[in-house]
């Protein structure tokens, strides 16, 4: 049976951090935001390292899993998985899929629950650690849709609708050339313009719904932070539509393993009539290829114009709330559910309703 060890505070982050970031890189599950970076990043921005308590699962000398969590205590004290908040997933990050990984890390949360409750977030239905879990103890947060690539660009394109192939090509139509439309890369040297240009085209976006959007306050300060550390290392993939030397458009999305992540996007409202969102993912989906990915993650949000790129899987992110056996621990679940409920509200409010997913949450938890 693997053994359990609790490692408080940011001692994890710099006694572990070649361990970490081993896991990372090998395991079949990981994803950008349960990479060490993303989560200094994020502590940086959001918490402090000493509040860290992490989940260490070793097999004699070697870590097979980690689980960052951080303290909260107000009102109840609880347990959450550092990153909570901008992060889309937020597994365990395990070497394998051993089921007896997956039963250490319950047996060392249940223990936890003895002083915490424990509330997991955004955890995915098909990451092996969900099977820990029975339906009747899942709040459903949030849907996902992935894309498996092909070989080749061509073959994928020939596999969409002739309407969207057609706003695909519109690069090359007369609309675009008159206005000397070109698509460009955000890189170490212009990370920081690339950076400033999202931000303010995502917020015309949003702000022509009505909707402040996303970003803002610290989300927007540790994005942008993140945004141009990742164009230098390669981590962040970003690209832009210029029309007559203006940029009307802009992908922000994540490179890690053999997939690509999109995560965000910015559309000048006035500019609709040239599709840039469909041009930009089209190129961003094209570059993924041509690195070798054999992913697509849209990640949170089942909106219309994903299903438009042809996803063929699904999965379903989990809320998770595992409260103390006492009075007290009944009370901060009905509390945390409850806020729950106010959280998704907010969210539909500052991002729309796409987040929502189309089966209501169960309400036996």
């Amino acid at each position: 049976m693997p053994a359990i060890e609790i490692v408080e505070g940011g001692r994890i982050l710099d006694s572990f951090s070649s361990e970490w970031d081993h896991l990372s890189h090998e395991s079949p599950h990981a994803s950008p935001f349960q990479s060490r970076q993303w989560m200094s990043h994020w502590l940086n921005h959001f918490s402090d390292p000493s509040r860290l308590k992490t989940i260490v699962v070793r097999e004699g000398a070697d870590i097979v899993a980690l689980f960052p969590l951080i303290k909260h205590a107000s009102p109840w004290m609880a347990l959450r998985p550092a990153g909570t908040g901008p992060s889309d997933y937020l597994a365990p990050l395990q070497m394998s899929d051993d089921i007896q990984i997956g039963a250490a890390l319950l047996g060392a949360l249940k223990d936890l629950t003895k002083n915490h409750l424990v509330d997991l977030h955004q955890v995915p239905s098909d990451h092996p650690f969900s099977s820990q879990f029975a339906d009747s103890e899942i709040i459903q947060q949030a849907r996902c849709l992935v894309l498996d690539l092909p070989n080749s660009f061509s073959e994928y394109i020939s596999s969409l609708s002739k309407s969207l192939r057609y706003d695909v090509r519109r690069l090359e139509g007369k609309a675009l050339k008159e206005r000397n439309a070109v698509v460009e890369w955000g890189n170490s040297d212009n990370a920081a313009e690339f950076a400033d240009q999202f931000f303010e085209l995502h917020k015309a976006r949003w702000k022509s719904r009505g909707l402040p959007g996303a970003f803002f306050g610290k989300n927007e300060q540790f994005q942008r932070s993140w945004i141009i550390a990742g164009l230098s290392n390669g981590t962040v993939v970003m690209n832009r539509l210029m029309c007559n030397g203006k940029s009307v458009g802009s992908v922000y999305a994540m490179k890690h393993g053999q997939t690509l992540y999109f995560y965000q996007a910015g559309m000048d409202p006035s500019a609709s009539a040239l599709s840039p969102g469909t041009i930009l993912v089209a190129k961003m989906i094209e570059r993924a290829i041509d690195l070798g990915c054999s992913t697509f993650d849209f990640m949170r949000g089942d909106e219309p114009y994903k299903r438009r790129w042809k996803p063929n899987r699904e999965r379903v992110n989990a809320r998770i709330l595992m409260p103390a056996e006492n009075v007290v621990g009944k009370a901060g679940m009905w509390w945390n559910n409850t806020a729950w409920r106010v959280e998704l509200k907010v969210r539909e409010r500052l991002e729309g309703k796409s987040l929502r997913p189309s089966k209501a949450p169960n309400q036996n938890t």
